[in-house]
């Protein structure tokens, strides 16, 4: 009889020393997602400089970036004849250009880079506006924005001209402390000069 009542505990005794089945491998735990790549900074805009219906004339502007990121990107400046034909560009860093330098995503960048190319400066709307020759280091000059001319004005007789001939004039800024014009004559743009900020 206690040998039967022994079976029972026996089948009880072996089955608690089998090894116990392995459980079903868990899914792999999903891999981290990769950081997300930096957006690149590309920005286009355009405007209109020049638009006179007698004579016709009509020139545009355009500004873009192109770079992996704001804070690498390359700003290019072009103006264009009303057929298409680009009568200036110019190119720099825009981590160099003061109002595109803190543009941090393209959204911002648009809206900086149609301020830089923005020509509502009604003081700086043509060469007549220019600030008179000074005798002073042989440079016009302003006592908190002095005017840098461009080595083709090289004497007061020059930069005379140049404000009496009235040309339609481009500034941007081109740096940190300055501002860059260019002006328009008999369809070609020429250098007039610099603007240097108060610092």
């Amino acid at each position: 009889m206690k040998s039967l009542l022994a079976l029972p505990v026996l089948a009880l005794a072996l089955a608690a020393c089998q090894p116990k089945a392995a459980a079903p491998d868990a899914p792999p735990a999903a891999a981290p997602e990769p950081a997300a790549s930096t957006a690149n900074c590309d920005a286009r805009v355009e405007a209109t400089w020049i638009d006179q219906e007698t004579p016709v004339r009509r020139y545009t502007s355009e500004a873009f970036t192109v770079g992996p990121n704001c804070e690498q990107a390359i700003a290019v400046l072009v103006i264009r004849a009303r057929e298409g034909t680009p009568v200036f560009n110019w190119a720099s860093d825009a981590s160099y250009i003061f109002g595109l330098k803190d543009a941090k995503d393209p959204a911002a960048m648009k809206t900086a880079l149609a301020e830089w190319i923005d020509q509502g400066d009604p003081s700086l709307a043509t060469t007549e506006q220019l600030p008179p020759w000074e005798e002073t280091d042989s440079q016009p000059k302003r006592a908190e924005f002095p005017f840098m001319p461009d080595e083709a004005f090289a004497d007061a007789a020059a930069w005379d001209q140049l404000r009496k001939d009235k040309l339609d004039m481009f500034c941007f800024t081109q740096g940190s402390e300055s501002m860059k014009c260019v002006a328009l004559r008999d369809g070609q743009i020429e250098p007039v000069g610099l603007q240097l900020f108060p610092g």
